[in-house]
């Protein structure tokens, strides 16, 4: 008997030739979700598992808003994951102040600016899921203080955003997974978060086993 897949509803991945993002992309493929994939830089053979690749730079604010423009024609977005992220690897004391702009900008300015791009639709059909990632260094191996630091920003951001999004039936909330993570892990509580919670919002969403 061939499985018919139904998808009725739709979730946009940004990030989605990364790690997580992939691994976000099969669980809600699998689930009947139909996947659009935002991503920097696109490979359409990559991953069966995105219905709808675009290209798009997180840290480009009018890029971000266009995007999400041209995508909101088409599509209702039910949810929203941003997988995307970056990190210092030069350490604390040999990063310059470009390479720590270029993080802080993609980290936090990159979930500023879709969360801005996405919110009004969803704010105006009374519902939506927005997630955001943002790994724990704390007790990663090497000098994490500056990555630490950038995904940190986060937290105060979604406890802020998150509490006036509610009032609208939205619901913000950001995973933190331990480092090293297990990408399937997060993407089970992705999708935990779009699919089955009906409550949770403004939170910071432990996932390290502590």
């Amino acid at each position: 008997m061939r499985v018919v897949k139904i998808m009725n509803k739709t979730i946009l991945i940004a990030g989605c030739c990364g790690m997580t993002g992939k691994a976000a992309a099969r669980r809600f493929h699998d689930e009947g979700w139909y996947v659009i994939g935002l991503d920097v830089k696109l490979n359409e053979n990559e991953d069966k598992y995105v219905d709808t690749y675009v290209p798009c730079n997180l840290r480009d604010m009018e890029g971000v808003e266009k995007t999400i423009a041209s995508i909101e024609e088409k599509f209702e977005l039910d949810a929203v994951f941003n997988g995307a992220g970056a990190e210092a690897g030069t350490g604390f004391e040999n990063t310059g102040s470009k390479a720590w702009d270029v993080l802080l900008d993609t980290i936090l300015g990159g979930n500023v600016n879709l969360c801005r791009a996405v919110s009004p639709c969803m704010k105006d059909r009374k519902r939506g899921k927005i997630i955001m990632l943002a790994p724990d260094y704390r007790d990663a191996e090497g000098d994490n203080v500056l990555s630490a630091a950038a995904y940190g920003t986060l937290h105060g951001f979604v406890k802020s955003f998150g509490m006036e999004m509610a009032a609208d039936n939205v619901l913000v909330n950001v995973i933190s997974p331990a480092v090293p993570f297990d990408a399937d892990l997060v993407a089970d509580t992705v999708f935990y978060l779009a699919d089955k919670d009906t409550y949770t919002a403004a939170q910071v969403v432990s996932v390290s086993g502590a």
